[in-house]
C-alpha cells in the first residue's frame, strides 16, 4: 500500500532525529529504519538478519522504533516500555538485543530479570514499569509508523522508502541503496496549523512559510488572511497554471502566458463547485490547445478534489 497510487514508494514520514534509537554512524550514506515489536515472532526472525547484516556492514546506520502490536502479543507494549526505560539509563541497545534473544518470555519478572543482567534493575525501575512512566515515547514511535503506513512488523524503510521484500533481502536492499548513494527526498513538505487567540484565525506553516488563514467579516472573522476556501482554490489555481506551462515546455509548445481564474460557489445541497478559466496565450494549433487542456484536468490538486487521494484522520 503506497500513499497514492502502487507505483509509487511509500516513504517515511517522520526522519530520522537525535531523538531516536540509532546505531552506527550518523553520516552513514545508508540508513535503515525498523519498526518493529518484540513479543513479534516475526521480528525476533528478522532480528537475525538485521544483526548479521550490520556485522557485515559497520557503515549502515539502523535506528529502531517500537511498533507494539498490542492487540495480537499482550507483552509487546510493557517490552517496548522496559526497553525505553533501559534507554533512560543508556542501556537501549543492550536491552533490545536481549529482548529478542531471551527464551524466557517477556513477562513483567522476565523483563525485571532482563534490566538486572544489565545492572539498571531496582525499585526504581520497576516502579516506572508499573506507573507506564515510558507509555508516551513508545506511543509516539507508534504513531510515528501510523504516519508511515506500517501496517505489520517489521516493516523496513531504507533510506527513507519503505522495503517490500522479505527481511531476508534486507542486505541486497542496503547494497543496492548504498551503489545508488542518492538519497530519495520528499516531494511535499509538512503542513503545519495551529490555533490563535482568535478561534476563527489559524497560524498555517508550510515549510519556511507562514501565513493566516482567516474567515471574512460575514462568516464571523476578522478577513486577516485567505479563508480555507480561498487556499483550496488558490492550490487549485497555481497548480493548474504550472501543470500546463510544464507541459508545453516538456513539448516545447509555443506558450507565452497562462492566466487562470477561479470562482467558486456552494448549492443548496451543499456541493462546492469550482469554475475555472484558463486564459493561454502563444501560437498554438488545436493539437497543442487540446493537450495543454488535458494537462490542466490531470493537475494533481485537480485529481485530489476529484476524490483520488484518500484522506486518512487520526486524533491524538
Amino acid at each position: 500500500m503506497s500513499y497514492f497510487k502502487p507505483d509509487h514508494p511509500t516513504l517515511l514520514a517522520d526522519p530520522v532525529t537525535e531523538r531516536d534509537h540509532a546505531r552506527g554512524p550518523a553520516s552513514a550514506e545508508v540508513t535503515v529504519v525498523e519498526y518493529g515489536d518484540f513479543a513479534c515472532p516475526f521480528c525476533r526472525r528478522a532480528y537475525g538478519v538485521v544483526r548479521q547484516m550490520l556485522e557485515k556492514s559497520p557503515d549502515v546506520r539502523f535506528v529502531f522504533r517500537a511498533n507494539p502490536r498490542s492487540h495480537l502479543f499482550p507483552a509487546a507494549e510493557p517490552a517496548a516500555e522496559a526497553a525505553e526505560a533501559a534507554a533512560a539509563r543508556g542501556r537501549f541497545w543492550e536491552m533490545h538485543d536481549r529482548l529478542f534473544e531471551t527464551e524466557a518470555g517477556l513477562g513483567r519478572e522476565a523483563l525485571i530479570a532482563l534490566a538486572g543482567q544489565l545492572g539498571i534493575g531496582g525499585a526504581a525501575l520497576e516502579a516506572e514499569l508499573d506507573g507506564h512512566v515510558h507509555r508516551e515515547a513508545v506511543k509516539a514511535q507508534e504513531l510515528s509508523g501510523w504516519h508511515s503506513h506500517v501496517i505489520s512488523t517489521p516493516t523496513f524503510f531504507v533510506n527513507g522508502v519503505r522495503f517490500e521484500d522479505a527481511p531476508e533481502q534486507l542486505p541486497e536492499a542496503v547494497a543496492r541503496a548504498r551503489r545508488a548513494a542518492s538519497a530519495v527526498e520528499h516531494v511535499f513538505r509538512e503542513v503545519r496549523v495551529e490555533s490563535t487567540a482568535d478561534r476563527r484565525r489559524q497560524a498555517v506553516s508550510v515549510g519556511p512559510h507562514r501565513l493566516v488563514a482567516d474567515l471574512p467579516s460575514e462568516d464571523d472573522g476578522n478577513d486577516a488572511g485567505p479563508s480555507p476556501y480561498d487556499l483550496l482554490g488558490a492550490a487549485l489555481g497555481a497548480c493548474t497554471a504550472m501543470t500546463v506551462q510544464w507541459m508545453a515546455d516538456k513539448h516545447h509548445l509555443p506558450l507565452r502566458h497562462v492566466d487562470v481564474r477561479l470562482t467558486q460557489s456552494r448549492t443548496k445541497d451543499g456541493h462546492h463547485v469550482f469554475r475555472r478559466s484558463i486564459q493561454i496565450e502563444g501560437e498554438l494549433d488545436d493539437a497543442q490547445r487540446a493537450r495543454l487542456v488535458s494537462a490542466a484536468d490531470a493537475c494533481p490538486v485537480a485529481r485530489t478534489l476529484k476524490g483520488e487521494i484518500e484522506i486518512e484522520t487520526r486524533f491524538v
